[in-house]
């Protein structure tokens, strides 16, 4: 029997364990992650039913602040301050 779910009914897991720190464990039933990780590949350790559980090494997965938001000055100077390293060589803190 497949349970076939709709796109907002499907999940994507990522946990650690507090022991642990040198692994992800991840479960997913997404077919766009499930490719996604197969691409890369990264077998997976179980299948459940429609998704699978996958184990990756701490290295693997990066989690970061996002992208980074500069205002038009900001952007300016920084600019302004490239092109002057380049013309003089210094990069200018």
């Amino acid at each position: 029997m497949t349970v076939d779910l709709q796109p907002d009914e499907r999940e994507t897991h990522l946990s650690m364990a507090g022991t642990e720190h040198g692994h992800w464990d991840v479960f997913t039933d997404d077919p766009y992650w499930i490719r996604r990780l197969e691409k890369l590949g990264i077998e997976p350790i179980r299948i459940v039913g429609a998704g699978c559980q996958y184990r990756l090494t701490a290295d693997q997965v990066m989690i970061r602040k996002g992208k980074r938001h500069v205002s038009d000055a900001t952007r300016t100077a920084m600019i302004e301050r490239l092109q002057n390293s380049r013309t003089t060589g210094v990069l200018a803190g």
